[in-house]
C-alpha cells in the first residue's frame, strides 16, 4: 500500500487483540498493525504523519543492515571477538567426523559444507561462545556491584542488545561479543540497574551513571555499534 504523502510503502494487519495502532519496520517494510475497528481512511494518515521521523529513521537502520548483510554474505577468514580479546581464523578442511571444530585459535569446517551451511554453523558457534563466555562477565559484575541475578539468557536477538525482566532474568545478545570491551560492560550494568529500576526513569539513569560515569557516551556508541557486527552473523540462524 502506499500513500501520496509519505515515500515508504507499508502494509496494514488488523489484530483483534491490538488495542493501539503498533508500527513495525523489518526487512520486508512497515507493517502498521491496528485495532479490529480502527478505519484507516480516517485515522491513519494522521498517526503516520506523527510518526514520520520515527518511521524514516526505523526504514534508513533497517535499510542499513540488510545492505551490510548483502555485502559481507561470505564465509569469513577471520572473526574478531573484541569483546574477548579473540581472534579466530576459519579454516575449511576435510573432517573424518565432525563438521566443525575449534582448534588452538582457528574453527575447521568440513569441506562438505555448502556456504549457506558454514555460515549457520559458525552462527551455531557463535551463539555456543557467547552462552559460555557472556553469563561469567554478567555475574561478575553483579557480584562486584551487589547485584543479585536470577538467571541469564544468550540469544539472538534482532534489535536489542540485552533486557531484563520482572522477575529478575537477563537476556544478552550474542552478537555482544563483536564490541569492544566498554560497550560490552555498559549494556551489562545498563541490564543490571534494571534489577532495581525497572524503567528509565531518572532514578535509573542516576544510578547507571554512578556505576559507569561514561554511560551518555557509550550509550550513543551503542547506537552506531550494530555497524561493527558482520553481515553473515546478522543473518537467521538455521534450527
Amino acid at each position: 500500500m502506499r500513500h501520496p504523502k509519505f515515500p515508504w510503502p507499508f502494509s496494514v494487519r488488523r489484530s483483534p487483540r491490538a488495542r493501539n495502532v503498533r508500527l513495525i519496520v523489518s526487512a520486508e517494510g512497515l507493517t502498521v498493525v491496528v485495532p479490529r475497528k480502527f478505519c484507516v481512511g480516517r485515522e491513519l494518515e494522521p498517526i503516520l504523519e506523527s510518526r514520520r521521523d520515527w518511521i524514516e529513521k526505523a526504514v534508513a537502520k533497517v535499510g542499513a543492515r540488510v545492505r551490510q548483510i548483502e555485502e559481507t554474505k561470505g564465509l569469513p577468514a577471520t572473526i574478531d571477538l573484541p569483546a574477548l580479546g579473540e581472534k579466530w581464523s576459519v579454516v575449511v578442511a576435510p573432517l573424518a567426523r565432525d563438521r566443525l571444530v575449534m582448534e588452538e585459535g582457528r574453527i575447521v569446517l568440513t569441506s562438505d559444507f555448502r556456504e549457506s551451511e558454514a555460515l549457520s554453523a559458525l552462527r551455531h558457534w557463535l551463539l555456543f561462545r557467547g552462552r559460555l563466555r557472556l553469563p561469567p562477565l554478567l555475574h561478575s559484575a553483579a557480584q562486584h556491584h551487589s547485584f543479585q541475578v536470577a538467571n541469564v539468557a544468550v540469544r539472538e536477538q534482532k534489535s536489542r542488545w540485552g533486557s531484563c525482566s520482572s522477575k529478575g532474568n537477563i537476556s544478552l545478545n550474542s552478537r555482544l561479543l563483536f564490541l569492544p570491551p566498554r560497550l560490552v560492560s555498559h549494556v551489562l550494568l545498563h541490564e543490571l540497574c534494571h534489577l532495581r529500576e525497572m524503567n528509565h526513569s531518572r532514578a535509573f539513569h542516576a544510578l547507571l551513571e554512578h556505576l559507569d560515569p561514561e554511560a551518555k557516551r557509550h550509550a550513543q556508541e551503542l547506537k552506531r555499534a550494530w555497524s561493527m557486527v558482520p553481515g553473515w552473523a546478522l543473518q537467521a540462524r538455521s534450527r
